[in-house]
């Protein structure tokens, strides 16, 4: 594992069990992430981010899905070697996860400070009292007003960026290293999203934090990551750091999604779309799995499997540059 990581998959390949056969919903998945560093995970749903997420933390039903290869390093550790014990140690102390319906995750039955309260408890080894002033502390790093009254009550009388924002207290509390967030503004209104982000921007400054974000919204994505992989159909399909995979994007899928973000410039009627869906994993088409849909394929793209591309400078595709498929078409004519 290099030195400059603090997290490293390498090769996932996840398997879900459906009609009494096992199925790859992942295949040979291939991630970094540094310390301080936010990875944003970009791509349509079901194109495998939270398949990809849940896997970090071995959060599957093992009945159902199996891990058939891969290694995932925290730290130097393989999480898939470790034991149930030290893998739930790990789990909200080391490295968390906000997913993007809190109600879904909060107990409707328990104060929100009881439920901040029993991971300080957990992980820590604080009495209820202790825990509970400190769900108090929490609950004001997250903004949340007059969080003294906030922490007595139930989950179902705050709006949905106040328990958002609770998910995330509970997410912090123990100060990981990596936070993980699946989806976390999707069901709130723009308003609300906007500052969930600056939120999440602010914390991870703040505690030294690495974040891994998953969005199928591009221009979420553009806003708060640093470096961004986009997936399509259970496979990373380009990697980028920095600004590159925006200002020159390298596969046809990467700027298909660029270019259904809403943009003032352009006309609202005329929003562009990506024809098609992405392939049943059940019924996976040969070659590129994006060819279907794609509107620069080549015959080569309906039968060949692409391998990923090192362009260097951090850079990945799974699709030649366009003035070498340009040649290919050439070549061919």
């Amino acid at each position: 594992m290099s030195e400059s990581n603090i997290l490293e998959i390498s090769g996932l390949t996840v398997e879900f069990r459906s009609g009494g056969r096992w199925i790859t919903a992942i295949r040979d998945v291939d991630l970094t992430l540094a310390p301080r560093q936010c990875l944003g995970i970009v791509g349509e749903s079901g194109s495998g981010k939270s398949v990809t997420a849940l896997s970090i933390l071995r959060l599957h039903p093992a009945k159902s899905t199996r891990i058939a290869s891969g290694r995932i390093l925290y730290q130097g550790r393989d999480l898939l070697a470790v034991a149930p014990g030290e893998l739930a140690r790990i789990r909200g102390s080391e490295i968390a996860m906000i997913f993007q319906d809190p109600m879904s995750s909060l107990n409707p039955v328990l104060t929100i400070g009881e439920q901040i309260g029993e991971t300080l408890r957990i992980h820590q080894g604080l009495n209820r009292a202790d825990a509970l002033a400190k769900a108090v502390g929490l609950l004001d790093m997250v903004r949340i007003p007059d969080a003294r009254r906030r922490v007595a009550e139930y989950p179902h009388r705050l709006s949905g960026g106040m328990r958002q924002r609770v998910m995330i207290a509970m997410a912090i509390a123990c100060r990981p290293k990596i936070l993980i967030a699946d989806e976390p503004t999707t069901a709130l209104d723009v308003t609300v999203q906007a500052q969930i982000l600056n939120l999440l921007r602010d914390l991870r400054e703040e505690l030294g934090m690495s974040v891994i974000l998953i969005s199928h919204d591009m221009g979420v994505i553009s806003e708060f990551t640093d470096k961004i992989a986009v997936m399509y159909a259970g496979q990373v399909v380009e990697q980028a750091v920095g600004d590159g995979l925006f200002d020159a994007p390298m596969h046809p899928y990467t700027s298909g999604l660029l270019r259904a973000i809403p943009n003032i410039d352009r006309d609202v009627d005329r929003l562009a779309t990506i024809p098609g869906s992405i392939p049943d994993a059940a019924r996976m088409v040969p070659g590129c799995r994006f060819h279907p849909r794609c509107p620069e394929a080549l015959e080569s793209c309906r039968s060949e499997a692409p391998a990923m591309i090192d362009l260097g400078g951090l850079r990945q595709t799974r699709c030649p540059p366009r003035a070498e498929r340009q040649g290919m078409i050439g070549g061919r004519s």
